[in-house]
């Protein structure tokens, strides 16, 4: 060994260097019982490593005496070094100790709080809205109550969490949407069939069946129902670790009300007035609001971008200061993959770019999350919103293309035109929301991969190299996602043409309209 050597804590280099003739000095036995402890990450381990490796450097240099000078004048430049490495470690042992104390305070027990109800619907009014025969009086007190303990509620205001709760009753009202849909076609199905029945005693029959069929078909979403609070919740807890705990109370009542049958003989209704005029009037009304939903989506997504935007510089900042710390470690080992990966953990151990650049993507991942839960609910309403002005357009162009009056029939092309801007802001809402469904389903291993470098142990040169060039690029970027979260705005110029098109229509066509299709 020459004694302008610098000594490594490294097992591999002591076995390489040391004299031939040396006794057992237990040295190399220490320096790869320190070894192991840094790369398991485990401080503690690594601390007493060290005090037992202090010892056998001492032992060493006895052992070498005046037969191996050069060797001890290394074996002396070993205090210094480990000096360093001891307050490394100690500093890492700190910081971990901090985290684990902060995690520990981050969630209170749960004290579980009593059902609030956090959404409900009149059934039955809802039903009738969509068809109501002549010979149907009333679908009275069939209402639905959907519960949640309150103590869940605090937690998600005390986040800042307001998208979630919506999301639960989104899911109730689109779940109630589609039983209502069901539900009035299947009085639709029952008016048509009394209307062919001359026997009283056989309408009175299929009036009981649609009552019985009303009352099952209600019962049976009760565990659907149930289940939505559950599962949103769980969405919730995925970014939020620390209430994985808590339990959710959730509860679903069911009143089943009465069917109101008018008194007497069934008697067919009349051929209604279409009311042209005062349907566009309300097809502007609906536009105004789909305008304004979208002008509210176009600020979220415009927020989710500019989040987005700083998550990514800081992944790219992560990724950079590993790569250099990559370069630094082989440079170290000489290219010894086993070693570099142990001198790699080190440094970044002790990088502070890195080390303040991982907290900082946690905090963004999750406000990110929020926004793109956002665009989730409102894209959907939108899409709905828009869906219906289109079903209304549908009404106003059949009941224009019977008109015979000209005046009337010329404001269909300004329909037909407005139309096809509904059915482009419908597929601009589309196109945004393939994003928000591409976010959702790749952020999950955007978490993960965040989680595992902020872990005890983090495999970095697995993470770095295998995993994050695809997580990062699928989560942020999305397959085929074209311009991200664009299409929000693009949907609300199209909707502001659209509006345009139908008060020129409701303006210079009402009285026409009034005279040609009621």
């Amino acid at each position: 060994m020459k004694a302008n050597m610098t000594p490594e804590l490294d097992q591999k280099w002591w076995s390489k260097n040391k004299p031939k003739l040396i006794k057992k000095t237990g040295l190399g036995d220490a320096l790869k019982d320190f070894q192991v402890a840094e790369d398991q990450m485990d401080w503690d381990k690594s601390l007493k490593a060290i005090s037992n490796l202090k010892r056998k450097v001492a032992d060493a240099v006895k052992i070498c005496g005046s037969s191996h000078k050069d060797t001890v004048t290394v074996l002396k430049k070993y205090p210094k070094i480990i000096d360093k490495k001891e307050k490394e470690i100690e500093a890492k042992q700190k910081a971990e100790s901090e985290r684990a104390k902060s995690a520990s305070t981050a969630a209170p027990k749960q004290k579980v709080g009593k059902g609030v109800v956090i959404w409900k619907k009149d059934l039955g009014a809802e039903i009738t809205k969509k068809y109501k025969p002549d010979w149907l009086k009333e679908l009275k007190g069939y209402k639905f109550q959907l519960k949640l303990n309150e103590d869940l509620l605090d937690v998600l205001e005390n986040e800042g969490d307001y998208v979630t709760p919506q999301q639960m009753v989104d899911d109730a009202n689109a779940l109630s949407d589609k039983l209502v849909a069901s539900l009035a076609k299947e009085l639709m199905s029952t008016d048509a069939a009394i209307k062919k029945e001359t026997d009283q005693k056989k309408v009175d029959g299929l009036v009981k069946n649609f009552d019985v069929k009303l009352k099952t078909l209600m019962g049976g979403t009760k565990k659907h129902f149930e289940a939505i609070p559950l599962n949103r919740w769980k969405g919730f807890v995925k970014r939020k670790q620390q209430y994985k705990d808590y339990k959710v109370k959730t509860g679903f009542d069911i009143t089943l009300g009465v069917l109101g049958v008018v008194g007497g003989a069934v008697g067919v209704a009349g051929s209604a007035a279409t009311g042209g005029a005062s349907l566009v009037l309300g097809i502007i009304s609906l536009v105004r609001g789909v305008a304004s939903l979208a002008d509210k989506i176009k600020d979220t997504a415009r927020e989710a971008e500019k989040v987005e935007s700083v998550l990514k510089s800081d992944l790219d900042t992560l990724l950079k200061r590993y790569r250099d710390a990559s370069g630094e470690a082989k440079k170290k080992t000489q290219g010894g993959a086993e070693v570099g990966a142990t001198v790699l953990k080190g440094i970044l151990g002790t990088d502070a770019p890195f080390l303040a650049t991982l907290p900082k993507c946690d905090k963004n991942y999750g406000l990110w999350q929020n926004k793109v839960a956002g665009l989730e609910v409102g894209g959907r309403k939108l899409s709905q919103a828009i869906m219906k002005g289109l079903q209304e357009c549908d009404k106003l162009e059949k009941a224009m293309k019977k008109s015979t009056n000209k005046e009337a029939r010329k404001y269909l092309d300004k329909l037909k035109k407005a139309r096809a801007v509904l059915n482009k802001a419908l597929e601009s809402c589309s196109k945004m929301m393939g994003r928000v469904s591409a976010a959702d389903k790749n952020a999950p291993k955007l978490k993960t991969m965040l989680d595992a470098l902020s872990g005890s142990n983090p495999k970095y040169a697995d993470i770095f190299e295998k995993v994050f060039p695809s997580v990062v690029n699928l989560t942020l970027a999305g397959a085929n996602a074209g311009d991200g979260f664009k299409g929000a705005s693009d949907t609300l110029d199209t909707l502001n043409t659209a509006l345009g098109l139908f008060n020129d229509i409701a303006s210079e066509g009402k009285d026409q309209l009034e005279a040609a299709i009621g």
